[in-house]
């Protein structure tokens, strides 16, 4: 609401107080009254209007705090749908945002890239008070502009398509926030819930238009959410936008309430895009990597583990006593990988991380996906490079690791199994007749049996242990 219309209603309920004063029909009391009552209105009535006005945020507005802002190197992951992704494996889509305060500049830094290809660099260069712009920079396939900003926009502009190059020379009449500031300056905002505020920005689209929008921030709630990375549950403001100018333009973003750090960003302009932060930067396990420890253990021992990998097929139909005496083994076919990782110290912390987080967090795996739930912090690429990788060697599952010292390893094989999940029996005409010393006989329908398999990804895993150096040992990793 416009400051002149919240005055105005102020004076109109003033008038209504005078107008009450005056009223000599009434008796002492019933006045006293009436004044007492337009007092408590005006009160409430002045508190619920300045309650509703919405905050307009500009460069130097009193409601920017720049001592909220979470400055560091971010790495935010484009999140889509991969269910059905049958083509070759994508690099995610990420943006490298970086943002670090120098002196009396805030500059915030920015890299767009689609399939590990560099789309899109922006820089931007702001007031480290007013968070005012003071330069910028971008960079497309198609396009490019450095501009400067003071009492104009000063810069120049270029078309990489048609080789055409503007000089940009614009009186600043307004202000207002360029593009690739806006999500930050929403972390730094005085966010609760009922903060509604006006936001004017102005990006340069195409490198030759303009475009001027007005986001509108509609809503705010205070939530509690799971933070995957350190396996705890952390205050978080969801915020929403729109532009009131197009309407359909929205942003819904997530931020963490103590750090101010912008955990997930959700831009919808026709086309819905989800952007999360990564946190690479967080570490949980606290234990440090030993390299020499893990390859020591690999290489310089003289201990093996032998074994059979295998899956049973616990679906298949059998009579009681087959399944007595033994189970149907799918053995794992020549060529399939089996992994060995040595148990570290750092590898029973993240293993033991990890499993704690998805008890508190129980999610859902589709197709070898996490889509709910909390995707498992993922092993660093040096404990990887001291694992050992063999081949099973026939057809009968069978693997050897050698030059092993006395330890303990985990053992893993991956592969394709055939899992017999439903039986069809048809009559096929012919009969089984039996005839008995008294006369007496009964005759029986033959089947025909028809069992239907289905492939099955099987992944089996166990911990090994060699008690001392020279020692075989033997498992079936089932």
């Amino acid at each position: 609401m416009p400051l002149e219309s919240i005055l105005e209603n102020r004076h109109r309920i003033s008038d209504k107080h005078k107008i009450s004063k005056n009223m000599t029909k009434k008796s002492d009391n019933q006045d006293y009254i009436t004044k007492l009552i337009c007092l408590i209105l005006f009160q409430f009535l002045t508190v619920f209007v300045f309650a509703q006005a919405p905050d307009i945020v500009q460069p130097g507005s009193p409601s920017i705090n720049t001592e909220l802002l979470n400055t560091g190197s971010f790495v935010w992951e484009q999140k889509v749908n991969n269910l059905f992704n049958t083509g070759e494996p994508q690099k995610p889509n990420e943006r490298f945002v970086t943002i670090r305060r120098t002196g009396n500049e805030i500059i915030i830094e920015e890299r767009l890239t689609e399939n590990g290809k560099a789309l899109v660099k922006r820089k931007a260069v702001l007031n480290a008070k007013t968070f005012e712009s003071i330069r910028a920079e971008s960079e497309t396939e198609n396009f490019s502009y450095n501009l400067q900003f003071g009492s104009k926009i000063k810069g120049v502009l270029e078309n990489f398509r048609t080789g055409e190059k503007e000089k940009f020379d614009v009186p600043i009449e307004d202000k207002f926030f360029i593009g690739s500031s806006l999500e930050i300056l929403i972390s730094i905002l005085p966010l609760k819930e009922g903060y509604k505020a006006f936001i004017p920005q102005v990006t340069f689209d195409q490198g030759y238009r303009t475009k001027v929008m007005r986001w509108e921030i509609e809503k705010i709630q205070e939530l509690k959410t799971p933070l995957c990375r350190t396996g705890e549950i952390n205050d978080v403001f969801l915020v929403e936008l729109r532009n009131t100018l197009t309407i359909t333009e929205t942003y819904k973003m997530i931020i963490d309430k103590k750090t101010r750090r912008i955990l997930t960003v959700v831009y919808n302009g026709g086309s819905e895009k989800f952007y999360e932060d990564k946190l690479e930067d967080i570490n949980p396990i606290v234990t440090k990597f030993n390299t020499n420890e893990a390859k020591d253990m690999i290489s310089k021992g003289n201990a093996k583990i032998m074994g059979k990998a295998f899956t049973v097929d616990e679906n298949k139909p059998r009579s009681i006593m087959e399944s007595l005496k033994s189970r149907d083994k799918i053995r794992a076919p020549k060529g399939s990988i089996v992994m060995l990782i040595p148990n570290t110290p750092y590898f029973k912390e993240w293993v033991d991380f990890n499993l704690s987080v998805q008890k508190k967090f129980p999610g859902t795996i589709v197709g070898g996906q996490v889509i709910s739930g909390c995707v498992p912090f993922p092993l660093p690429l040096e404990v990887k490079e001291q694992s050992l990788f063999t081949e099973v060697t026939d057809n009968k599952g069978s693997f050897t690791f050698q030059n092993l010292k006395a330890g303990e390893y985990y053992v893993a094989v991956q592969f394709v199994a055939t899992k017999y999940t439903h039986t069809t029996r048809t009559p096929n005409g012919s009969y089984n007749i039996t005839i008995y010393s008294d006369g007496s006989g009964s005759a029986t329908q033959n089947m025909d049996v028809t069992q239907w398999g289905s492939p099955t990804n099987v992944m089996n895993i166990k911990l090994v242990t060699i008690k001392k150096d020279g020692e075989e040992v033997k498992v079936d990793l089932d």
